[in-house]
C-alpha cells in the first residue's frame, strides 16, 4: 500500500475500489502526521470519489477518542445528506500492530458512520512504516450463524 502505486485516473474512481483507499490513506496522512499523531479523513459526494481531504494533528495517545465522536457525527450526517461516504485514518508514531486505543478510534469512526447512515469506506492505521487496515465490523448477524 503506497500512494506511488495510484493509477493515473484514481481521483476519478470510487474510494471502495479494491486497493485504493489504503493508497489514498497513505497520500493523505503523511510521515509528518503520522509523528504527532492525527486523525485524516476524505469525506466524499454520491460517487464516492475523493473529495477534499482534511488531516487534525496533534492528536495523541492522550486524546480520548469520545471527545472526536460528536465532530465525526456531525461529519457523517452531512456527508449522510449528500449521499456521499467517509474514508478514516489514525496516524501515530509506532508499532504497526493495533493498540486499545487504536481500536477506540476505530469504533468512534464506526459508530458515528452507523448513527449517521453514512458508509465507513475503509478504516486504516497509519505509522512511519506502513498503512493497514482495521479488521472489518463483525455485524450483529454474523454473531448469529
Amino acid at each position: 500500500m503506497s500512494f506511488e502505486h495510484l493509477p493515473e485516473n484514481w481521483a476519478s474512481l470510487p474510494l471502495d475500489t479494491p486497493g485504493l483507499a489504503a493508497d489514498v490513506a497513505d497520500l493523505v496522512v503523511g510521515h509528518a502526521d503520522r509523528m504527532g499523531g492525527c486523525v485524516g479523513l476524505v469525506l466524499t459526494g454520491p460517487g464516492r470519489t475523493m473529495g477534499q481531504p482534511c488531516v487534525v494533528n496533534d492528536v495523541t495517545d492522550d486524546c480520548d477518542p469520545a471527545e472526536f465522536a460528536p465532530f465525526l457525527g456531525q461529519l457523517a450526517d452531512m456527508v449522510a445528506d449528500g449521499g456521499g461516504g467517509v474514508l478514516f485514518v489514525r496516524g501515530r508514531p509506532g508499532s504497526v500492530l493495533l493498540t486499545d486505543v487504536d481500536r477506540r478510534w476505530h469504533q468512534v469512526a464506526l459508530d458515528a458512520c452507523r448513527e449517521g447512515g453514512v458508509p465507513l469506506l475503509g478504516a486504516f492505521l497509519a505509522t512511519p512504516a506502513t498503512v493497514r487496515a482495521f479488521p472489518a465490523p463483525v455485524e450483529p448477524a454474523d454473531l448469529a450463524s
